[in-house]
């Protein structure tokens, strides 16, 4: 499957071709490796895939978990061509990481938001789970869809979604710790106008897609770990979580800002406290992508427009992501959160 990809940064992120200043999780994902070449795998049915991921609707984070990439797979078992993820040095490094947060001992009342790009924020949310002492609540977020001459790599996560599975949270519904994923991909070419021959998978999430303050506080979430791959690149949260994180700030959720490399180094799990001072995230209200009129115009049909075509992994039809539904040979991807 070909799949297109330019570089488009704002012009302050360069400098003699290089990035010349912190931004958000998008710039970590942009600027690495560039996307694994394909391999054979075989792909499990959609069901199976499913019952793998989704959350009892007795888990109380089950209400923000997204499938939408795993709808993607058909109905039978498939032999089919996929990113190869054991190129991919983060999802290695992310996976290390999530079991020794795990291993460490998970901070007591905390949401783990993990920013990374696809396939690596699978890799730590699976790891974790199943090495945590505690049933944890894995969200997955991936609000898009696969195809020809994609924009975003949804391909690269879907193969994390059916190659890897978490473990499963407490049945009767009891406490979790909640660990949501994120795509860092979903806003890395939030600059570029896609043309009419690129398939534009691009998402946001948006205020419904991840628990306000009073959820998190009514269920027992006192502070968050926001996770980046690299916090020498990212000195901001991404834009479309900005109003929720500042919203979490401002009701006295404190934010905790750590990358790969902290979190796989020994972690004392008494000392979370001072983590969360040397590595806190002051959110301050700015403006970001979303507040410029040129991005919806240059959106086309990513970011909740309307714009796709039959999976490729799915004969079927299609999904209609944002509140749409699923619709039998239609054409139509409602990306965007919902």
């Amino acid at each position: 499957m070909k799949m297109r990809r330019a570089l488009l940064l704002p012009p302050t992120l360069f400098a003699t071709g290089c990035v010349s200043q912190p931004g958000t999780p998008a710039i970590s994902v942009i600027t690495g490796p560039p996307e694994p070449g394909p391999t054979a795998v075989n792909l499990p049915s959609r069901d199976e895939t499913m019952r793998r991921w989704q959350l009892p609707p007795t888990d109380p984070w089950s209400v923000y978990a997204k499938y939408t990439l795993i709808t993607a797979l058909d109905a039978m078992p498939q032999h089919a061509q996929l990113p190869d993820l054991r190129s991919l040095h983060e999802v290695d490094w992310a996976a290390a990481a999530g079991r020794n947060v795990a291993v460490g001992g998970l901070p007591s009342g905390t949401l783990f938001v993990v920013d990374l790009r696809g396939a690596a924020s699978v890799a730590f949310g699976t790891a974790l789970s199943h090495s945590a002492h505690q049933p944890v609540s894995v969200v997955p977020t991936f609000n898009n869809w696969p195809g020809v001459d994609e924009l975003v790599p949804a391909e690269e996560t879907l193969a994390a979604l059916a190659a890897m599975s978490p473990a499963p949270p407490d049945a009767a519904g009891g406490p979790t710790s909640p660990v949501v994923l994120l795509d860092a991909w979903r806003l890395a070419y939030r600059y570029e106008d896609p043309g009419d021959g690129t398939y534009d998978n691009r998402y946001i999430l948006t205020s419904a897609d991840l628990p306000d303050a009073e959820a998190l506080l009514s269920r027992g979430i006192h502070r968050v770990v926001y996770v980046v791959e690299y916090l020498d690149e990212t000195l901001y949260e991404e834009d479309d979580v900005h109003a929720t994180f500042l919203a979490w700030q401002n009701a006295g959720i404190p934010i905790a800002m750590l990358d790969l490399e902290r979190l796989a180094r020994p972690l004392d799990p008494n000392r979370w406290d001072r983590l969360f001072t040397e590595y806190a995230l002051l959110v301050q209200p700015r403006g970001t992508i979303l507040d410029d009129p040129g991005f919806y115009v240059r959106a086309r049909g990513g970011f909740g427009g309307i714009y796709a075509g039959p999976s490729p992994f799915y004969s079927g039809g299609v999904w209609l992501g944002g509140g749409g539904g699923y619709v039998a040979m239609g054409r139509g991807w409602h990306g965007g959160g919902g």
